[in-house]
């Protein structure tokens, strides 16, 4: 059971580094500093949303509300 956790988990941060990969091209370079922070709050959502339990999830939510809103103050 731990052996199939392990490998769900990292065949899961494979997909997600594989598809942050795949999104960088050269017309997102042009965005603003705000619409970045939205993209990869955006990102960190969905891979919360691959979370089973619930209140890890919101956990999960709740820190990447607290990134982008780190991120948006930077941009000031």
């Amino acid at each position: 059971m731990k052996r199939t956790m392990v490998v769900l988990r990292s065949s899961f941060v494979l997909l997600v580094c594989l598809g942050a990969l795949s999104m960088v091209s050269p017309a997102s370079a042009g965005n603003r500093c705000t619409d970045r922070c939205a993209d990869r709050y955006r990102f960190r959502k969905d891979a919360c949303k691959a979370i089973p339990y619930k209140r890890a999830r919101h956990r999960c939510e709740d820190s990447a509300k607290r990134a982008k809103d780190e991120c948006k103050r930077r941009c000031r």
